[in-house]
């Protein structure tokens, strides 16, 4: 799967139904069954005060008045101001503990889709780029925030308040009753014209502002480049092309949020307009028929009817932005992973490190085929290099060992077993990897090498540093282990994010190593550094090196020399430079260059 066509307005596809999408929000909501319970009380309890109160000033009008009995009339008073208070603590509970329900929903949610990232494939990452994630962690989520904070709970009991008045007006009287309810009609097909009309516009606003994190993130990353390029206006131009199209969408979400709210606030108001006019008309007409007390409780249970309808109105535009951010966020969640542990998987046991690979085909998707035929077997204990020219396929075959990619024509087996048999999670712990490009997180020398094992101690960490011969070199740093790295490392020089790196694989202990073209950013002094460290690295793990640098691997038991997908050369280094082959070419081009003389 990948978000860059999910993104894509004519690519993308919605199949998440209004009720779909509600019920995904509200199962998050309903986990927490004490405090759901808890506000729904307390929203019936506001319920019943909200329906009684309009019949308090009733009896205060058609009762109280006519009496002239001021010591009743004192009474409904007090009465009136006691339902007030409890209406006030009944919706203080509500907003709190509706509150505190949806921003653990929110939390649970955020959570779910970050490990969900986690989880997924390799194959997911290289098709999404890093700011369209992070817009789905963030400003997704952030519209789902909007809508169960409060605002679903509170929104299904203005729902009940709109019903509980609906059916008391009529035990009331059934001609003020039909008046107050003749506009309802002309409310729900406003209502339906704009809710297809909002949803497009918000799915169109949380398109665009991922685009904009997207190409803002991608911006900050690469600020070295397009500052050694000169292209920062290029690049603000591109940014601005962005930044408009969201600008355009949000200006189109908020015209249609203009035209559905006042124009429902229209028709609350000729919902009023009505009850007063059937109203005078029957007391004008009979006096006996309804009385002023009647004609005052529909007033104040058309503002109670209306006012909920409302609320909902207002907050529909906060359900659309909510569903739009909703699908986009369930589209992750929802997605499986293309490699996957099967059910019956198990933790790989202690191995030896003997590795077969026995690959009939692979490609990437539907690309073309980048590994076929291709038969090695490593011993355990064996440095095993694999050169080549630039997409021979050397770094596939160990993003294959790592289980990156799943392999359909063909099996690679540690010490017999098959690694689809076993989790993923058990595999990767025992084989360590080192990349060229060494990633650092935010945090000290230590912290980042720690990382490789979190319950190592300083002394162990030291060890390690001390096995590659790089222990001098991070003392000599400005706080020693505990400098800062920075953002991915960039306070530190490439080489000495490689060797951090490497005392991360080393502390993790693997028995099985994979350097992958780790020392191909290194400079000389530093990879001189590396090599020193190199034999106690590699003694008693089986290890697989991938490196341009041919002086780095020129110790390796077995070169392995791949050529488009398949192996052409296999041997010790003296031995493929006396065949004169692929290998004696690519060594010879790279270390013995021949000198370019200028014309005489």
């Amino acid at each position: 799967m990948s978000l860059d066509s999910a993104d894509d307005p004519d690519a993308r596809t919605y199949e998440y139904k209004d009720r779909t999408l509600l019920w995904r929000m509200v199962e998050y909501l309903i986990v927490y069954r004490k405090l759901f319970a808890a506000v729904v009380v307390l929203t019936v309890f506001s319920i019943i005060i909200s329906v009684w109160t309009p019949f308090v000033l009733l009896h205060a009008i058609d009762i109280d008045f006519p009496s002239g009995n001021l010591q009743a009339i004192l009474y409904t008073a007090l009465f009136y101001i006691t339902l007030q208070f409890f209406s006030w603590l009944t919706a203080y509970g509500q907003e709190y503990l509706m509150a505190l329900i949806g921003q653990r929903a929110v939390y649970d949610i955020r959570q779910e889709l970050y490990n969900h990232v986690q989880e997924m494939s390799e194959e997911f990452h290289d098709h999404s780029s890093g700011g369209r994630i992070i817009s789905r962690l963030t400003n997704d989520v952030d519209r789902m925030s909007e809508l169960l904070s409060g605002g679903l709970i509170s929104t299904f009991a203005q729902i009940f308040v709109v019903f509980a008045i609906g059916a008391v007006i009529f035990t009331v009287d059934v001609r003020m009753a039909l008046a107050s309810l003749s506009v309802v009609p002309v409310l729900l097909i406003t209502t339906l014209y704009f809710r297809k009309k909002l949803r497009e516009a918000y799915r169109s606003t949380r398109k665009t502002i991922s685009s904009v994190t997207a190409n803002y993130a991608e911006s900050i990353s690469g600020a070295k480049v397009t500052k050694s390029f000169a292209r920062e206006r290029i690049s603000a131009e591109i940014f601005d092309e962005f930044n408009k199209a969201d600008y355009e969408a949000n200006v189109r979400a908020g015209k249609a949020q203009a035209t559905f709210f006042p124009g429902i606030r229209f028709i609350s108001g000729l919902g009023l307009a009505i009850v007063l006019l059937v109203g005078g008309m029957l007391y004008i007409q009979d006096p006996l028929t309804i009385t002023l007390g009647t004609i005052v409780l529909f007033l104040q249970f058309n503002d109670r009817f209306f006012r909920p309808i409302l609320i909902i109105a207002n907050f529909y535009t906060s359900v659309q932005s909510a569903f739009a951010g909703g699908e986009r966020v369930f589209t992750v969640i929802d997605s499986r992973p293309a490699v996957m542990d099967r059910p019956d998987a198990s933790p790989i046991p202690e191995v030896e490190g003997h590795i077969h690979f026995n690959i009939d085909e692979f490609k990437y998707g539907d690309g073309p085929v980048v590994l076929h035929d291709f038969l090695l077997e490593i011993q355990p204990g064996e440095t095993i290099a694999l050169v080549g020219d630039t997409g021979a396929g050397k770094t596939t075959v160990v993003s294959l060992l790592n289980r990156f990619y799943e392999i359909i024509d063909g099996t690679i087996k540690i010490d017999g077993i098959d690694i689809r048999s076993v989790t993923q999670k058990s595999l990767h712990a025992k084989i360590g990897l080192v990349l060229q490009d060494a990633f650092l997180f935010m945090g000290t020398v230590k912290e980042n090498i720690r990382y490789g094992r979190p319950e190592a101690t300083d002394e162990e960490i030291i060890a390690a540093t001390e096995a590659i011969d790089a222990r001098r070199i991070f003392e000599n740093l400005e706080n020693g282990f505990d400098t800062e790295v920075g953002e991915r490392g960039g306070k530190l020089s490439e080489g000495e994010r490689q060797l951090v790196s490497f005392a991360r694989a080393l502390l993790a202990n693997p028995k099985i190593l994979v350097l992958d073209e780790a020392t191909s950013s290194v400079d000389i002094y530093t990879e001189h550094a590396i090599q020193k460290g190199m034999k106690a690295l590699l003694e008693g793990r089986t290890s697989i090196v991938v490196a341009h640098r041919l002086s780095t691997i020129v110790n390796a038991s077995r070169i392995v020399v791949i050529e488009d997908g398949v192996i052409v050369e296999m041997g010790k280094h003296a031995d493929l430079m006396r065949k004169k082959g692929k290998y004696h070419s690519l060594y010879e081009l790279q270390i013995r260059p021949r000198a370019i003389r200028a014309p005489s």
